[in-house]
């Protein structure tokens, strides 16, 4: 993690210079991503990488694939086995607890997209049925949700109001606590400026330092729409920069130790309507 740390420490110092005088900041320590070998001419996204396995959507299910150290290779990616995946559009995997943890959300013809969590059975070896999460859904629609491993913190993005919280923009990230996994959630509160603005903040990812992740388009931009990394809640976040930014499109994202995830569109080279680019952080130095 410090490498990871002292690689996006300076992506902050430069996005901040590049603030001041009004130009994009070029991350400059990563290599261009490479594209994901196991995107299709769809709907490829929402990459979350957990351990040695990557959850992302295809097509609106969810799907996992994994990373085989020896080939320096993915697996063929398949569907999440047990009843994740329905007739509706899942999005949004987000594990914790462990591995054994899985939060996502679901489309609702009434209420659009809601939350949803499933614990691992290890005996069936699939997913157990998944749980509405009340606390975090309304009749509005919700899309991104990133947890923490001991699941007490929850950031959710949303359309909605929470409580008497107001949005700052089109779609915010909102935060939601609790003392323990078995207690309800609180009711989110909006984390407001510098991180939410008048524009949509579609997707939210906190490592684990804490820093926080998001995708928009902002004052200092590459392209349409950047990622973006913020110290914690109350620091300006800085751009990414080239080359995980670019001029298209880019998404969701997703780092650890070892790897880092990105999705985009309308990359010169990528295959469908949206895909995935990585980078194996242990083998690019």
């Amino acid at each position: 993690m410090m490498k990871t740390y002292l690689r996006l420490l300076s992506v902050l110092v430069m996005a901040s210079l590049a603030m001041l005088a009004g130009v994009p900041a070029m991350a400059g320590e990563y290599p261009a991503p490479r594209l994901w070998e196991h995107n299709t001419p769809g709907v490829d996204r929402m990459p979350f990488v957990y351990g040695d396995t990557l959850y992302y959507v295809r097509d609106y299910d969810i799907y996992c694939s994994v990373w085989d150290n020896a080939a320096r290779a993915w697996s063929e990616p398949k569907p999440v086995p047990g009843p994740i995946n329905t007739g509706a559009n899942e999005i949004w995997p987000c594990l914790t607890g462990g591995g054994k943890v899985l939060y996502f959300a679901r489309y609702d013809p009434i209420s659009d997209y809601d939350f949803y969590r499933s614990e691992w059975d290890e005996a069936a070896k699939a997913w157990g049925e998944p749980v509405l999460i009340e606390e975090l859904s309304t009749d509005t629609q919700e899309w991104a949700i990133w947890v923490n491993e001991d699941e007490t913190v929850a950031y959710v993005t949303t359309k909605a109001n929470y409580g008497e919280g107001k949005t700052l923009g089109n779609r915010d990230i909102w935060k939601s606590v609790r003392n323990d996994k078995s207690a309800e959630w609180s009711i989110p509160v909006n984390i407001g400026a510098p991180i939410n603005t008048e524009g949509n903040e579609w997707s939210v990812f906190a490592d684990a330092d804490g820093r926080i992740y998001i995708d928009g388009a902002r004052a200092v931009t590459v392209g349409k729409s950047d990622l973006y990394v913020a110290e914690n809640e109350q620091t300006e976040p800085g751009n990414l920069g080239a080359p995980i930014n670019s001029e298209a499109d880019e998404r969701e994202f997703s780092i650890t130790d070892k790897f880092l995830f990105l999705s985009a569109s309308k990359r010169d080279d990528g295959v469908g309507g949206y895909d995935i680019w990585y980078l194996v952080l242990d083998n690019e130095k």
